[in-house]
């Protein structure tokens, strides 16, 4: 039996690595992620049978995180988009360090900003091409240690 035998994945286990055209980059603070398949269906009539068959097959990626200050990410996403850019989309599984990768087309990036709450990004991507899997050695780092706000004087920090 191998190592990860039945390990029942998280959420945290996996995580999406962009290369926007300057090498591959870690969106700081990830905190969402999947990825859909959209499959048109044909209908197959002829004498003898009936059925459906595949018609095209959308594959898309998407992924949501808080706004970090200096986070690369964000100008290079935005710089991309604006160039009309395609960008390469890694999903990492960070237990087997495995990842699958491809040339994705942006359909969707927003950034939220609600009073009160942290600040949000969210992307939209679908593939274009085909995908590759890779296994990566080591696992770019991600936000850097989280500064929290208060000095010496009256204690700041987070409340709870």
């Amino acid at each position: 039996m191998t190592e990860n035998a039945g390990y029942k994945f998280k959420g945290e286990d996996t995580l999406y690595l962009v290369d926007a055209g300057d090498g591959l980059m870690r969106p700081f603070d990830q905190t969402d992620g999947s990825t859909s398949f959209d499959i048109d269906e044909l209908e197959v009539a002829t004498k003898d049978r009936q059925g459906t068959d595949y018609g095209d097959i959308t594959e898309v990626r998407s992924f949501e995180g808080q706004l970090v200050k200096e986070d690369p990410f964000i100008p290079a996403i935005k710089d991309a988009i604006r160039n009309k850019r395609f960008v390469e989309i890694w999903e990492v599984n960070v237990v087997t360090k495995e990842a699958e990768k491809g040339m994705h087309m942006i359909s969707d990036f927003e950034m939220t900003h609600a009073h009160g709450d942290f600040a949000e990004y969210s992307l939209e991507a679908r593939l274009f091409g085909e995908v590759t899997t890779e296994e990566l050695e080591e696992i770019p780092e991600g936000a850097p240690e989280l500064e929290l706000g208060g000095d010496d004087n009256n204690g700041g920090g987070v409340e709870g």
